[in-house]
């Protein structure tokens, strides 16, 4: 799920864009940060993209990356237990915690909803 408002639905149509192309068994869904928890709920996501922090409970919530759309400021991750901050954060750094969410509910350790979604 990669969620951003309205003002930047181009950068949040890219960033879906890309992980379609580069992880196309996996299904992306887009939606904005006040339509978020309804599409969380219909959607299922394994990961979400978003500019709002996540929720603070890792039991039963995907993985999370904050991403600040403002210059200088670290994104935040959290799969899992695991929590972290990417400086200027790539398509790469969103692609890894896909993988990295995938392979943790692969094993057990993490959310799993059968599908494999961003």
């Amino acid at each position: 799920m990669v969620a951003f408002g309205d003002e930047y639905r181009a950068y949040r149509g890219v960033v879906a864009a890309g992980i379609r192309i580069l992880r196309p068994r996996t299904d992306v869904a887009t939606s904005t940060p006040t339509e978020i928890e309804v599409e969380i709920g219909r959607f299922d996501p394994q990961v979400v993209v978003c500019g709002a922090p996540g929720p603070a409970d890792t039991g039963g919530s995907p993985a999370w990356v904050e991403m600040s759309l403002h210059p200088g400021r670290s994104a935040r991750v959290r799969v899992g237990a695991r929590r972290w901050e990417v400086p200027y954060p790539t398509l790469g750094d969103l692609l890894r915690v896909v993988d990295e969410s995938e392979e943790l509910a692969g094993k057990g350790e993490a959310r799993t909803s059968g599908r494999r979604t961003p």
